[in-house]
């Protein structure tokens, strides 16, 4: 039997005896028999490894990877060929080095019935983990279960569940590593020490995990087979490798970070037009103006506004004229924008919605009053797509994408296959069709707001948004926690409902509008609108409709700085807001700050989100922040003090400020418009100008930023532009008290003299919601300018 066993080994190219092992300087691994496992090491270094192998049937038994029987090598690699505890059933595990680290698959042969594969890695309880999607409830994984199901769940108390409408099955570990497992199937993972999750049951039942195992990552997913990639290093390292697997995002138009507004009903164009008259009246940008629904054709005979969903066509009372009003507000400078979701309505207002789809278009599910689109049916996709198109060629331009991940697929059955295999994918299905025909109408000129996600859809999306937040200080730290984790999805140009969506009553108020404006301002895109006083933000008093303006320009100052970051992910996966502990996963307070986060390498945010920002506001009382800041200097732009890091501090932050941060060896691009030095000052809706650009340079900046070099030595600051603009703008958060500009000492001017010049400087304070300090303006000749500035 040996002998014959032998010589079936050779014919099949296969080999028994010791597993092989892949030494190299970099990743390698190593395959023991018996038990079968794997460990994986990076230099030497122990990461994780694969321990516990199983899979369970369609009939509930369940069974085990035992020992290597077999193993070849395969380019890259090996192939290792194990038993299991069943006599007719082996595994083909194929260890292989990538360029972006190793890649292990294994399938089962054969894997006929087979409904759900588990593997173990090694972890500690020490360990801290990133990842796992837009997820609102943590930032650390530490001990946490995740799903691996697209399920939408609000920034509200009636969602407080760590599912999520765009999950990920990528992780980093704080110990220099990274997986991801690369799949769609629905499943769960789970890191050391993980305790259940009672009150986020799912149906069906989820993929089991042990909870309280100390040791152990468990990975489990309804599927026939597993495979999953291992990758060493930094967060960004790892985060890089992953991405080069998945596709970097796509560079969206500039405008995608401009300001959105939308209200949560619309009852007639009319109010559409109030609502580009009043933003435009008051001087607040206003780029794109998007309609919600209800916004289709309703039954005939159907009350205004009961719509029928997936018409996609303008209902006739509610819009007489929409092509009328769309050319209207595209004289004004303003986009058109719609929502749309992937199925049609059965019944609105108690009547039958009409549909013009082919038979065998839907999906089959015991949805009662929806028909989902079966985009796995090339005819029904085709037909919802030249629908879709007919609504972008009147100049549509901007979708958002509502729903996707709402309903349970599991036990629905495609035409491309069972709802388990199809759930995690329906949302990049729909995601695809939606852009297929916006690229087919508007090339790259177009806008995205989408809800659901997962891994890859980013190669297509140009936005992502934090939906459906109750209108309360925790439905906004909820979101911004899901901002933080948006990354890990692959969405960099994240934002959500200034002032949260669900109304609780009256909201939202004064202090939380503002402080949700705030939060809006630093992060890559800046929408308002809802249900509430924040689909009108005019009907506030002038105080809070003032500060909601500025973080609005705030946000308009920042877009070059954002931008920069936005082209960074597009080549390397970098977010532009970044989890603490991703640029530092050895401090242990970097894993605790989950309400606060980095702005690209050298800004840092920690948005007011306490509830007792309600009281305070409402008494006109600062509220304190903590604020953890990493080791360094940091400048507080609102105050322009020098702060130490290494520490926890506590910001006392009134209405016109929250703790905003430049690194002190650090300049950003900024295009400050307070105060506005040029004759012809920044246009409201301008986020950027070819004939124009601005910087924020800390007073001790040191190094080079772009097309900025700046060298600090004691009290002088040497400024160098190059490549620059026929106009340029410094801001220095400090004082000055001599200044060279292109070898020429100028006097002090103030603010109005300094708008009749063609370069100078002036001596700028604090006013509520804006910077102090310094500001110059330059006049570069063939680009270039040199300035040298003595600081107080």
């Amino acid at each position: 039997m040996r002998f014959l066993l032998a010589l079936l080994l050779v014919a099949a190219g296969l080999s028994a005896g010791s597993p092989v092992a892949v030494a190299g300087g970099g990743l390698s691994w190593k395959a023991v028999s018996d038990p079968f496992s794997l460990d994986f090491r990076d230099r030497g270094r122990m990461l994780t490894g694969q321990r516990e192998t199983s899979y369970r049937l369609a009939d509930g038994t369940s069974h085990a990877l035992t020992k290597v029987v077999a193993q070849k090598r395969v380019p890259g690699g090996v192939r290792y060929v194990v038993a299991t505890t069943e006599a007719s059933r082996t595994a083909s595990v194929v260890v292989t080095r990538t360029e972006r680290g190793l890649r292990v698959g294994w399938t089962l042969e054969p894997s006929l019935g087979v409904a759900q594969v588990s593997a173990n890695l090694t972890g500690s309880l020490e360990e801290h983990f990133l990842g796992g999607g837009a997820h609102t409830m943590f930032v650390d994984l530490q001990r946490k279960v995740l799903l691996n199901k697209a399920v939408f769940v609000g920034a509200s108390n009636f969602g407080k569940c760590n599912k999520n409408g765009a999950p990920s099955t990528f992780f980093i570990s704080s110990a220099g590593y990274g997986v991801y497992a690369d799949t769609k199937a629905i499943g769960r993972t789970a890191f050391p020490g993980a305790v259940a999750d009672d009150h986020c049951a799912d149906k069906p039942a989820p993929c089991p995990v042990a909870f309280g195992v100390p040791d152990r990552i468990q990975l489990c997913f309804k599927t026939s087979r597993l495979d999953y990639e291992v990758y060493a290093g930094s967060p960004a390292q790892v985060n890089s490798a992953y991405f080069k697997r998945v596709g970097t995002r796509t560079l969206p138009p500039a405008r995608q970070f401009a300001l959105t507004k939308w209200r949560d009903k619309y009852t007639h164009s009319d109010e559409v037009v109030e609502d580009v008259t009043q933003f435009q009246a008051r001087g607040v940008p206003l780029d794109t103006l998007w309609v919600d629904n209800p916004w289709e054709q309703g039954p005939v005979g159907a009350r205004p506004t009961y719509a029928c969903i997936g018409a996609l066509k303008f209902d006739k009372t509610m819009y007489p004229d929409a092509q009328g009003t769309i050319n209207w507000m595209r004289d004004r400078g303003v986009n058109m924008g719609v929502w749309v979701a992937p199925f049609l309505n059965k019944m609105s207002d108690g009547k039958e919605c009409p549909h013009d789809y082919p038979a065998g278009s839907f999906a089959q599910s015991d949805r009662t009053n929806v028909w989902d689109i079966d985009l796995t049916n090339p005819v029904a996709r085709a037909h919802y797509e030249a629908k879709l198109e007919a609504v972008f060629r009147m100049g549509v331009n901007f979708v958002k994408g509502d729903r996707g991940e709402e309903h349970n697929f599991e036990e629905t059955t495609f035409a491309g296959g069972p709802g388990t295999l199809i759930h995690n994918r329906y949302p990049l299905l729909y995601a695809e069709s939606v852009v297929n025909a916006l690229r087919k109408v508007h090339g790259d000129n177009y806008t995205t707001l989408f809800r659901a996600g997962g891994d890859g859809m980013p190669t297509l999306l140009r936005g992502f948004w934090q939906a459906d937040a109750d209108m309360s200080f925790d439905g906004l730290r909820l979101t911004n926690r899901r901002g933080i984790n948006s990354w890990i999805s692959g969405h960099p140009v994240h934002g959500s409902d200034i002032g949260g969506y669900r109304n609780l009553g009256g909201g939202p108020s004064e202090s939380l509008f503002v402080r949700w404006a705030q939060q809006s301002a630093v992060t890559p895109v800046f929408q308002v609108g809802s249900s509430g006083r924040n689909a009108t933000p005019w009907v506030y008093d002038a105080a809070t409709f003032e500060r909601f303006k500025r973080a609005a320009v705030l946000h308009y100052e920042l877009f070059p700085y954002l931008y920069q970051q936005a082209v960074r992910a597009s080549k390397d996966g970098t977010p532009i807001t970044q989890p603490m502990a991703f640029r530092y996963p050895h401090a242990e307070a970097a894993w605790k700050a989950d309400q606060q986060f980095m702005v690209g390498p050298d800004l840092l945010a920690a948005p007011v989100t306490a509830d007792r920002a309600e009281t305070d506001g409402a008494a006109g009382k600062p509220t304190p922040v903590d604020v953890w800041l990493p080791r360094g200097e940091w400048i507080d732009l609102f105050s322009g003090a020098r702060v130490t890091g290494g520490r926890t501090v506590t910001r006392e932050a009134t209405l016109d400020e929250f703790p905003l941060y430049l690194r002190a060896s650090a300049a950003m691009p900024f295009n400050f418009r307070t105060p506005d030095v040029w004759p012809k000052p920044w246009g409201v809706n301008d986020l950027d100008r070819k004939d124009r650009a601005g910087w924020l340079v800390s007073p001790s900046a040191d190094g080079r930023f772009g097309n900025l070099q700046a060298d600090s030595f004691g009290k002088h600051l040497l400024v160098r532009l190059t490549g620059a603009p026929r106009e340029a703008q410094l801001m220095v958060p400090a004082g000055v008290k001599r200044v060279v500009i292109d070898g020429q000492p100028l006097p002090a001017s103030t603010v109005e003299e300094l708008r009749g010049r063609t370069t100078g400087w002036a001596s700028v304070s604090s006013t509520p919601g804006t910077f102090g300090g310094t500001v110059l303006k330059l006049l570069p000749r063939s680009g270039s300018s040199t300035v040298l500035l003595t600081l107080t």
